[in-house]
């Protein structure tokens, strides 16, 4: 076994079995030591085609790329197949040394920087694209996040950001019905009565589209919800029926996708 597979395995043994108890954690370990050429739900690749067909702009070919929360790497090595002037910030150090050893004699190492999304350490106006993808419940502040996104994307470019919709009764990182728009102390617990440790549901961010709404329309920015911007296949059947009636009636999605043009 090699560095990057021991540290990959390290890294998703410890976030799906002793984080969030999965119980086909070993699957799901095994999916991201290759994660870059599976055609899954961690291939990013065919989530920057369609951000590519609604904005049509290839994002390739020297295009300046930020990636807010780079975790292990998978989009960042995207970015990177296309021959994109690619940049990342990680502020988890292990998620962090697996970027650096992945990206070696790929990229500057300069470009991927241990940093946080509310302070990124680039200057306004210097990206021609971002990307942030699950990241946004975890930050420590949302709405400065989101402004520093702002501030480093070019005038007229986009950022894309896709994040959970806590108002929908589906936690898809525990891969479990929760009442999610009740309390964040009833949840945990339910987790606690399921024998699923709470520690990493007390940290998110409980986002919900409504309030990143309000963010964008104070930030005075374009923003463009996307509907049915990608299936979501992670869901039990027996969520279905929930689905429905969240979509119909509530009008809200498991996960909420934006565009934003500055």
């Amino acid at each position: 076994m090699n560095q990057l597979t021991k540290l990959l395995n390290q890294y998703y043994t410890d976030l799906y079995k002793n984080q969030l108890g999965l119980k086909d954690y070993q699957k799901r370990v095994t999916s991201r030591l290759n994660e870059e050429k599976l055609s899954s739900q961690y291939n990013s690749l065919k989530y920057i085609k369609q951000i590519e067909n609604l904005i049509n702009i290839q994002l390739k070919d020297g295009k300046k790329i930020l990636i807010v929360g780079a975790g292990t790497g998978t989009e960042l090595m995207r970015f990177l197949e296309r021959k994109c002037d690619a940049f990342a910030i990680e502020p988890n150090e292990k998620a962090f040394e697996i970027l650096k050893i992945k990206t070696a004699n790929k990229i500057k190492r300069e470009k991927i920087l241990l940093a946080v999304a509310e302070n990124l350490p680039f200057k306004s106006n210097f990206f021609d694209f971002v990307y942030c993808f699950t990241v946004l419940e975890h930050v420590q502040n949302v709405k400065q996040s989101i402004q520093e996104m702002v501030r480093v994307v070019k005038r007229g470019a986009y950022a894309f950001i896709a994040c959970p919709d806590y108002r929908y009764p589906w936690e898809g990182h525990y891969k479990m019905i929760l009442p999610l728009f009740l309390p964040k102390i009833i949840n945990q617990l339910i987790l606690i009565l399921n024998k699923r440790d709470p520690s990493f549901f007390k940290g998110l961010q409980m986002v919900n589209a409504n309030q990143l709404k309000k963010i964008f329309d104070d930030l005075n920015i374009v923003s463009i919800k996307i509907r049915n911007f990608f299936p979501q296949n992670n869901k039990k059947r027996a969520l279905s029926w929930v689905d429905f009636i969240w979509k119909k009636i509530f009008k809200s999605d498991s996960y909420q996708y934006w565009l934003l043009k500055k």
